[in-house]
Parts: structure tokens; C-alpha cells; sequence
């Protein structure tokens, strides 16, 4: 699902344990190291995790969680199609009264098979392309001026390949905030027009889509489909023909949720109308069928698809505690199923299944 779409001042708050990078260990940590993970079509065969401050990747045949490195901030992002996880860091010491917020953003990347980890430079808000090692993100271009938790400035769209380690700027400066990618363009809010959504190619053609940004709830790989939503209502809007197909949520609303990677089927949750509890489904991309997976549960976080769109995950609260599972959920021989895996997790994000 897309980030936040109604907050353009951009917060940028994080829960930093240290200013540093990621620290990788070495072999003498773990024993024996994690083993490589070729990112391949088929099912998944490990979970990638951060818990309580620590990066973990869990094989599922064992579900034995093996330490690969501890993590400088809960602010991490990991790309689905390749090792690259990007992390922000401070570029300066938290301070006594606002310890979790970072005025200076700086990004970083950080890469668990190889242990290497570098600086990109100032910058948050990184979006990993669906399918490529690339991301684009926000880069202030002046000094910005923070009051509390909330700052003024302006920022530019950059698009960064890990391969080549080239960077290239997109748009020109203004007030944006990242939504998602649709193909090869990028969706975000301007705060400039807030009555349409911004679609950016890489070469800087800026096109307007007729939705607004706050019921945009997410775009498909391929960059044929979008998601509206609001409250009661959702939507699958093909923008090839126009047409626009209902989602059948109830009286409830779309939460968190993800596209399976051949950008046929969207895993979300449903959020009852108080918002209490949330059951996970999957919507068929052509005809907008809703499937559930699961009854309503405490909650449903962090949904990630496995490498070849056939299962999907989610955290989920064990009873009323604070603690959380991994579920994995399948469709085979026509009957829908979830397993949870693994031990009970505290501090929780679930970064990817491969």
C-alpha cells in the first residue's frame, strides 16, 4: 500500500538506536553464515525480518531465525527483487527532546548477502520499483526549517540504480510525497495540486491522473491498474479501457495490502467500521473478486508477496499482547489456507519473502 498520502509537510519520524550504519556480522556471529538467496521465480524459502532491532532471515523448511545483522533504525525499506534494503539514519545526534526525529535525513543502502553498506546521500522516502534494483526517492535541496515534528522545504524526485550507482533527478523542486510505482512512472501528491495525482516518468514527463492523492490507495506493477478507496468503498480502475470495477469491502475499508508481482491479484486487509480488527483477503485484479483468507484478527501489518506471486504473508498481534506472528497463506487445490511460522516477535516489520 502506498505511504501516508495526507501528510505534506513529510514527517519524518523514526525510533533511531544508533546513528550509524548497519552493522553485518561476520562469520564468527552465526554459525553457520545465512546462506545466499538467489531471488528466483518459485516459492519462498526464507522470511526477512527486523525484530527488536535486529535484521533476521528465517528459513520456512526449519523456521529457524538466523542473525544477519542489527539495525540502526526502524526506518528500513527492502526491495522485493533484490537484496538492497535502504535505511535512514540521522545526519546528526537525535536530541534529548525529540529523540526519535530526524530534521537531516540521510539515506543509506545496505546489502546482507555481501555485508556492503554505503551512503547515498540526504534523502527519505525511498520506493523500490516492483520488479527492478532501483528506487526512487526525496532529497531536500535546501536547508529545511523544523519546528517540533514538522518541517518546511523543498525536495526534488531522484531516481537511484544500484547497479550503476547513478542517480538522476526527475522533476524539478517542489512539495512531493511518494505513493507508488505504476509501471515505469512513479504516482505522488504535489502539494502544488492536491486535486489530481502526479504521475512522474524517469525522463521527467510529468502527467496528471484524475484521482485524488488521498484515495489513492495503490498501483499495479504493470502499471495497468490503480486501487481507489475510501471508507466503505473501493475500487479497481483499468487505465487502459477506463473502466471502473467495484471492490466489495462492507461497511469496512482497505488497510495495508500489496500486489502479487504479475500484478493479477492484490493482497490487503480489511479493517472492520470501528477498526478494531482486520481480516486478510485477496482481490482478483479482473473482475475485483474478493477471496478471504482469514476471520477478523487483532490486526494484519507488513503484507509482502513471495517470488512468484502464489503466497503472500503478514504480521499479525498474538491475542491482546503486544507480540507478533508471521503467517503465510496459500491457494492450492482451490482451498485457501494460512500457517503461522516461526517463534512470537516483539518490534516487528516484515521486510520480504524470498
Amino acid at each position: 500500500m502506498t505511504s501516508s498520502v495526507r501528510l505534506f509537510a513529510v514527517l519524518i519520524l523514526v525510533a533511531v538506536a544508533t546513528a550509524g550504519a548497519f552493522i553485518a556480522l561476520n562469520a564468527s556471529d552465526t554459525d553457520p553464515a545465512p546462506d545466499p538467496v538467489e531471488f528466483e521465480e518459485g516459492p519462498a524459502t526464507g522470511a526477512v525480518y527486523v525484530a527488536d532491532g535486529n535484521l533476521f532471515r528465517m528459513k520456512l523448511d526449519s523456521e529457524t531465525p538466523k542473525l544477519i545483522g542489527r539495525t540502526p533504525t526502524s526506518d528500513v525499506h527492502a526491495s522485493q527483487s533484490s537484496p538492497w534494503i535502504a535505511y535512514i539514519v540521522p545526519r546528526d545526534p537525535p536530541t534529548e527532546q525529540d529523540p526519535d526525529f530526524i530534521p537531516a535525513p540521510i539515506l543509506r543502502l545496505f546489502n546482507p548477502q555481501t555485508s556492503e553498506d554505503f551512503e547515498v546521500g540526504s534523502g527519505f522516502n525511498p520506493l523500490w520499483h516492483p520488479s527492478a534494483p532501483q528506487f526512487v526517492f526525496l532529497r531536500p535541496i535546501v536547508e529545511r526549517h523544523c519546528s517540533g515534528e514538522r518541517c518546511e522545504g523543498l525536495f526534488e524526485v531522484v531516481t537511484f540504480d544500484t547497479r550503476s550507482r547513478q542517480e538522476k533527478v526527475v522533476t524539478s523542486p517542489g512539495r512531493f510525497n511518494l505513493l507508488a510505482w505504476s509501471g515505469e512512472r512513479v504516482l505522488a501528491a504535489d502539494e502544488a495540486d492536491l486535486s489530481a495525482t502526479t504521475s512522474i516518468g524517469l525522463d521527467g514527463q510529468i502527467e496528471r491522473l484524475d484521482i485524488e492523492p488521498s484515495e489513492l490507495w495503490d498501483a499495479s506493477p504493470d502499471g495497468r491498474y490503480i486501487v481507489r478507496s475510501s471508507p466503505g468503498d473501493a475500487s479497481l480502475i483499468d487505465l487502459e479501457s477506463g473502466d471502473e470495477t467495484a471492490i466489495d469491502v462492507g461497511e469496512g475499508v482497505l488497510a495495508t495490502g500489496a500486489w502479487s508481482p504479475d500484478s493479477h491479484h492484490i493482497a490487503a486487509a480489511v479493517l472492520n467500521r470501528p477498526r478494531t480488527r482486520a481480516r486478510a483477503v485477496v482481490i482478483a485484479a479482473d473482475d475485483g473478486r474478493v477471496e478471504g483468507f482469514t476471520g477478523h484478527l487483532p490486526g494484519v501489518l507488513n503484507v509482502v508477496w513471495g517470488p512468484d506471486g502464489r503466497e503472500f504473508g503478514f504480521l499479525t498481534f498474538v491475542g491482546s499482547s503486544n507480540r507478533l506472528e508471521i503467517n503465510l497463506c496459500s491457494s492450492a487445490d482451490g482451498r485457501s489456507s494460512c500457517a503461522i511460522i516461526g517463534p512470537p516477535l516483539q518490534r516487528a516489520t516484515l521486510l520480504r519473502f524470498e
